[in-house]
């Protein structure tokens, strides 16, 4: 919902409470829209932020630390330098319009005190937040507006600020007022509408789910026009308006966020009410933090999908790539698997070249390899000799022969590619957080996506990218990720006590963090379940974490994730087995294939999904990261299930199903 008039008033309250008399310590201008000041209120730093975004505008305090360009723009400067240490007079909204003037207190170069205002207007694509003088002139706006954009409203420096047009509605004062003199308040123009219509264009400040909630109270259709209403219907929804209005002139607010289902944790809307007609309410300590929850979630799942998106686009591209590669590759196998037909030609004209004329397209032979000895029609040209057409034919072997042996190495290689691409689109799917895509980014950086950039790594006997041999850091990322044997113990030793106390190596470590920890969850039956967030966690999980005696559970014959129960040498019960096969089925690539059609993963068919013990898990050699062999394995089909939401849902017999469970990897060397 956008912010309507009601929750700007209550905002500009809020505002006003908690900033009034603080200093502006620091002003940032993070993206094109977006100002962030930051204030010092008594003992308390606060970040207020300023939108003029036309997808997301507004103002509110915000928890959020983002990151600064090296050079601020130049609306940011200006800011600097008429704001940098002002301190905040009050924060106003005229009437109930969704503007917000910040008066602050500043200083010229003489000493003098002036009084400047900061304009932020929150009106979809007409946001904008503009800097006026003392005299209530702009000194400049983050978006300039001149005639070519609008002839009615210019936003320019050197202009005088002149308000956006009032609504000629009453305010909600006027409206009471005219409820308790017992004059109707609904416009003549607007009694032909709905109900929550005729209170929208009667009411200043109401937005159409405020208006609709007014409707709901009532008890009213909201398909029923104004001018069809009874007596006693309009009495009702009259009364109904009075309670709203004096709560709102009383500002007794209820900050709240809503939500599609009593599960979720991400917000859909927010208002300064508790709204009955918005589905599953939750009470906020302010409508800020209402507000903060909000766009931060929304603008959280908005990178994480295009995060997503642009992943899922190079993934796509290279897997096309492949195919079309493998599709040349193995039509240049066909042309080689013609190489003994091609020797037994030549032999054969060889044996029997007495039998080739000049001039002759073909010649039958006898076919010394049949056990029939039937003769064998073989294509000459004409324009060659016969001692120039046996060469033919063995330099024809000898081609197809270099054909085959090539690209039957070929086709393995695309066939792995494939493969390990495939087991990459499938993590990108399904990717939850940003997390989850920093993992992925981690193995692409470490493996290298294309095939150019992976045989580059290969070729490096150090396995080092030119910028770690530019800084003489002869290891990379995926030796720092690749699975192998921990070292000796007295080597980690003696290490720690060379690198303990350097500055150098806490550096490095903050430039280079260590990879992150693969998802943990808890069975119902209290065994942690682990599961790689890309192919590099899951060797490092299934070869160098898990013990021997821990189970091991991948879905069958498509690319998904290592998952693994650590159980050691402890029975497992059937429960756990089944959550742990759901957990590899739901990161698998089949489900996220099922989600994108029609039918939701949870409901589809079920997956198989294998596991043994890890100790019969084995690395392929030269094989790219995920790719294991395995033997002595069962079998399980499961339907796919997100582990994410088990903790919300109870299960059949009432006890609690299995939850997310914070769980860090173990350290290995």
């Amino acid at each position: 919902m956008p912010l309507d008039g009601i929750s700007a008033k209550c905002l500009a309250i809020e505002l006003n409470t908690q900033l009034k008399d603080a200093r502006i310590d620091r002003i940032y201008q993070p993206d094109r829209t977006d100002i962030l000041l930051l204030l010092r209120a008594g003992r308390e730093n606060l970040r207020l932020v300023l939108s003029a975004n036309p997808a997301a505008p507004r103002i509110h305090l915000t928890n959020e630390a983002r990151e600064n360009p090296s050079e601020p723009p130049m609306f940011c400067m200006l800011l600097r330098k008429h704001l940098l240490g002002a301190r905040v007079l009050s924060v106003e909204t005229p009437g109930y319009e969704r503007i917000f003037v910040l008066r602050l207190a500043t200083q010229n170069e003489l000493g003098d005190t002036l009084e400047k205002k900061l304009v932020v207007e929150i009106m979809g694509r007409h946001s904008n937040i503009i800097l006026l003088n003392q005299d209530n002139r702009i000194h400049d706006a983050i978006l300039h507006i001149d005639q070519s954009i609008s002839r009615l409203r210019e936003i320019m420096p050197a202009r005088t600020y002149v308000e956006p047009h009032n609504q000629t509605k009453p305010a909600p004062d006027q409206v009471l007022q005219t409820i308790r003199d017992g004059i109707p308040f609904i416009a003549p123009e607007a009694s032909s509408k709905t109900v929550d219509k005729a209170l929208l264009e009667s009411v200043q400040g109401f937005s159409p789910q405020l208006c609709q909630a007014v409707v709901q109270l009532a008890g009213l259709d909201p398909r029923t026009r104004y001018n069809q209403l009874t007596p006693s219907e309009q009495a009702t929804l009259t009364l109904q308006l009075q309670h709203l209005l004096e709560t709102i002139l009383g500002h007794q607010f209820n900050p709240s966020t809503f939500y599609l289902d009593a599960k979720d944790t991400i917000p859909f809307d927010f208002h300064a009410l508790a709204l009955p007609n918005l589905a599953h309410p939750r009470p906020e300590t302010s409508l800020s933090a209402a507000m903060d929850h909000f766009y931060l979630e929304r603008n959280r799942q908005n990178r994480l999908a295009q995060q997503k998106q642009s992943l899922q686009k190079r993934v796509e591209t290279e897997l096309d790539h492949a195919a079309r590669k493998l599709q040349l590759h193995q039509i240049e196998l066909t042309e080689g698997e013609k190489r003994d037909f091609y020797r037994i030609c030549g032999e054969l004209l060889a044996a029997q070249q007495y039998l080739i004329q000049d001039g002759l397209a073909f010649v039958d032979v006898q076919n010394y390899y049949d056990p029939d000895l039937a003769p064998i029609r073989i294509d000459l040209l004409p324009a060659l000799s016969p001692s120039q057409n046996v060469q033919r034919y063995f330099k024809l072997y000898q081609k197809a022969r270099g054909k085959f042996e090539t690209n039957t190495r070929l086709v393995q290689e695309d066939l792995a590619d494939l493969e390990w691409l495939g087991s990459l689109k499938s993590a990108v799917q399904k990717a939850s957080d940003e997390s989850d895509i920093q993992a992925i980014r981690e193995e692409i950086a470490a493996t290298g996506l294309s095939s150019a950039e992976r045989r580059q790594k290969s070729q490096d006997p150090d396995g080092a990218s030119s910028q770690d041999r530019k800084t003489k850091n002869p290891s990379s990322q995926l030796r720092d990720f690749a699975p192998g044997k921990p070292g000796s113990k007295a080597r980690r030793h003696a290490k720690g006590k060379q690198s303990s106390g350097s500055k150098g190596k806490a550096k490095a470590a903050v430039k280079n963090p260590p990879p992150l920890p693969p998802r943990s969850y808890l069975s119902s039956d209290g065994f942690l379940i682990q599961a790689g967030r890309n192919n590099l966690q899951n060797d490092r999980l299934t070869l160098r974490t898990a013990q021997k005696d821990d189970l091991w559970f991948h879905a069958q014959k498509i690319p998904g994730t290592h998952v693994i129960i650590r159980c050691g040498k402890r029975p497992v019960p059937e429960r756990t087995l089944e959550e742990a096969a759901q957990i590899a089925a739901w990161f698998s690539q089949a489900a996220a294939s099922l989600q994108q059609g029609s039918t939701p993963a949870s409901e589809a068919h079920k997956i198989a999904v294998d596991y043994c013990p890890v100790s019969q898990v084995k690395k392929i050699a030269g094989a790219k990261p995920g790719l294991v062999q395995y033997d002595r394995y069962q079998t399980l089909l499961v339907r796919p299930r997100d582990p994410a939401e088990w903790a919300r849902q109870p299960s059949a017999d009432g006890e609690q199903e299995p939850f997310m469970a914070d769980v860090p990897d173990e350290a290995t060397e």
